[in-house]
C-alpha cells in the first residue's frame, strides 16, 4: 500500500472511528436516561406501597372498622361525624354532599362510568344496566380523605360541630393502605420489564460499537505501521 493511499485509509478509518464515538455517546445517554426512569418507578412504586389511609374503629361489641370514604360517613358511629370541604372561593368548610352522574351497574354491583362501558365489548355491554345517578364524581377515598385533612382541605366534624383531631380521637386511625398494592406492583413489574428490554438491546448495541472500535483501532494502528514503514524506506532511498 502506498503512502498516498495509506494516508487515505487512515482519514477513512479515523472519520469511522469518531463515529463510532458519537454512537456510544449517544447510547451511554440513552442507558442513563433509562436509569433515571428505573429509579423513578421505583420512587413511584415505594411511594404507593407506603400510603396510609384512615379507618373508623368502632367502639361497639364487633369493634366494627369502616373503610372510610366520603360517602360512607353517615354510617360512622350512626352519622356522629361529618366531613367538610373548603370551599376555595370563601375559605370556608362545608358539607361535603355527593354530585351524581350516570354510569351502568352490573348484577354484582360493580359500576363503571359511561366511558368505560363504551370501551366493552357487545357481550360485555348486556351484562349492565344504564343509570342517572349511578356514579358520585365527588367522592373522597381514605386515601385523599387522610390527604386532605394533612393540608388542610378537609376536616372531619362531630356532633357538637368541634373539630376531630386525628392524633388524639380514638375513633379514627391511621393505618397502610394495602387495597392497591396489587396494581401498584403489578404496574412496577411491567414497567421495570419494559425499561429492562430496552437496557438490553442498548447495552447489545453498545456491545457491537465498542466490537467495531476495538477493530477499528487494531486497523489504524496497523496502518499506521505500515506508513511509517513506508516513509522509513523512502528516507533509507535518498539517503
Amino acid at each position: 500500500m502506498g503512502l498516498a493511499a495509506s494516508q487515505a485509509r487512515l482519514l477513512l478509518l479515523t472519520s469511522r472511528k469518531n463515529d463510532l464515538e458519537y454512537r456510544a455517546q449517544q447510547i451511554t445517554n440513552s442507558l442513563m436516561i433509562l436509569a433515571q426512569q428505573t429509579e423513578t418507578v421505583a420512587r413511584e412504586y415505594s411511594v404507593k406501597i407506603s400510603n396510609q389511609t384512615i379507618i373508623y374503629q368502632g367502639i361497639d361489641k364487633d369493634q366494627t372498622s369502616y373503610n372510610l370514604s366520603a360517602s360512607t360517613f353517615a354510617s360512622v358511629a350512626n352519622g356522629a361525624y361529618t366531613l367538610k370541604v373548603k370551599n376555595k372561593s370563601t375559605d370556608r368548610y362545608e358539607d361535603w354532599s355527593p354530585i351524581y352522574a350516570a354510569g351502568y351497574v352490573r348484577d354484582d354491583g360493580k359500576t363503571i362510568t359511561e366511558e368505560e362501558y363504551e370501551a366493552l365489548t357487545d357481550e360485555q355491554k348486556a351484562e349492565y344496566t344504564r343509570k342517572d345517578n349511578a356514579i358520585i364524581t365527588n367522592d373522597y377515598s381514605g386515601p385523599e380523605i387522610l390527604q386532605g385533612y394533612n393540608n388542610g382541605t378537609l376536616i372531619i366534624v362531630d356532633s357538637n360541630g368541634q373539630e376531630v383531631d386525628l392524633n388524639s380521637n380514638v375513633g379514627f386511625v391511621t393505618t397502610y393502605y394495602t387495597d392497591d398494592d396489587k396494581d401498584a406492583e403489578a404496574e412496577y413489574n411491567t414497567k421495570t420489564a419494559s425499561i429492562q428490554v430496552k437496557e438490553k438491546r442498548l447495552q447489545n448495541d453498545l456491545n457491537q460499537v465498542q466490537t467495531q472500535q476495538s477493530a477499528c483501532d487494531t486497523e489504524i494502528d496497523s496502518v499506521k505501521k505500515i506508513m511509517d514503514k513506508n516513509i522509513e524506506r523512502t528516507f533509507k532511498v535518498f539517503s
